[in-house]
């Protein structure tokens, strides 16, 4: 007989939610990893933007052309800073999917550790009934052998005491 947990379909659910949101997990890294790389893109143009309006100034530039460069810069601060929230955002979502993953682990293992006990219960039941079984053949083996113990000494006797009954018997007649 094979050892049936009787909680198998949870304990395969759980795996299966566990898997869920490991997968869950990596989406929400690589949305995280994208929000940086685009963070790091818009940083890098703004420091190239930073640079140019300090080549500017040192050529001695219409106003206009500040002007102009001082908005593109603006621009890209508040992108920079908008780009700062949804790499902000993305971590706190990767870090909630990562104790979600973390939970439903943990959830799995609860049944895991409950099946090994389960099963080593059984394990253990089931070498106990064969031990059982194992005496009861033993003892009746036992048994056998001395019932025809028994038997053969009780027949030696009986072949001895006939014998000598009649050969009591030949001698008196």
């Amino acid at each position: 007989m094979m050892f049936k947990f009787r909680l198998q379909r949870v304990l395969e659910l759980r795996a299966e939610a566990e898997q869920a949101k490991a997968r869950a997990l990596a989406e929400a890294r690589d949305v995280a990893d994208a929000a940086r790389r685009d963070h790091d893109a818009i940083a890098e143009l703004h420091q190239s933007s930073r640079a140019e309006v300090h080549a500017a100034h040192a050529q001695a530039p219409r106003v206009g052309h500040l002007r102009q460069l001082g908005l593109v810069l603006q621009s890209l601060e508040e992108r920079l800073d908008s780009a700062a929230d949804v790499v902000h955002t993305a971590d706190i979502v990767v870090a909630g999917a990562q104790s979600e993953l973390e939970t439903a682990a943990r959830d799995r293992r609860v049944l895991d550790r409950l099946k090994e006990r389960h099963a080593d219960a059984w394990r253990a039941e089931e070498a106990h009934k064969d031990r059982l079984q194992m005496d009861e053949i033993a003892l009746a083996r036992f048994a056998r052998n001395r019932d025809s113990k028994e038997d053969g000494a009780s027949s030696a006797a009986n072949d001895g005491t006939s014998t000598g009954t009649a050969h009591q018997n030949g001698t008196a007649q």
